[in-house]
């Protein structure tokens, strides 16, 4: 598939794709992060999908596949924060409002991090909340060390400034 050929198929598709989703989810914004989503999925598999098959179809089940699992990822993070609620009332914690704030803040860093390029998320989330060394994201991903750190430093960067009207 060539960059045109993709560049067709986005421009033909994007806006049916957004309004499906949209007709499932009702958020603006989470549809557009789930249709590009699927379109850099899609992108990355390209040599791994078979093109004479019907793209159309295949667009809008991806669609709903990646709607499927940003529910479930939402969802999850959901039963975190009611978790944390239904803890606080059995233990009568005294500073829930403080904790509460704690939840919160993390709650934004996660939102704050849907705002990454994917291949910046990706070292980010390897290196911050699996604990890789940055040689370790390098092998793994089969990039440079350097690259490595260019998307940590850029990931910082969007971080601060997402995060920036919050006190940490």
């Amino acid at each position: 598939m060539t960059t045109q050929n993709f560049k067709d198929i986005f421009l033909t598709y994007y806006n049916p794709l957004c309004n499906y989703a949209l007709s499932i989810v009702h958020d603006e914004v989470w549809v557009e992060d789930i249709v590009q989503e699927v379109f850099l999925n899609f992108w990355n598999q390209r040599h791994n999908i078979d093109l004479t098959g019907n793209i159309k179809s295949y667009l809008f089940t991806a669609t709903k596949h990646q709607i499927f699992e940003s529910l479930r990822k939402d969802k999850s993070r959901n039963k975190m924060l009611e978790g944390f609620l239904t803890l606080s009332n059995q233990q009568n914690i005294q500073n829930d409002e403080q904790e509460w704030s704690e939840w919160v803040k993390i709650d934004q860093v996660y939102s704050s991090l849907r705002h990454l390029p994917p291949k910046c998320r990706e070292v980010f989330e390897l290196a911050k909340l699996k604990g890789l060394t940055y040689s370790q994201i390098a092998e793994n991903m089969q990039i440079s060390p350097k690259t490595v750190e260019n998307h940590m430093a850029k990931a910082f960067t969007i971080l601060r400034d997402k995060l920036k009207d919050t006190s940490y």
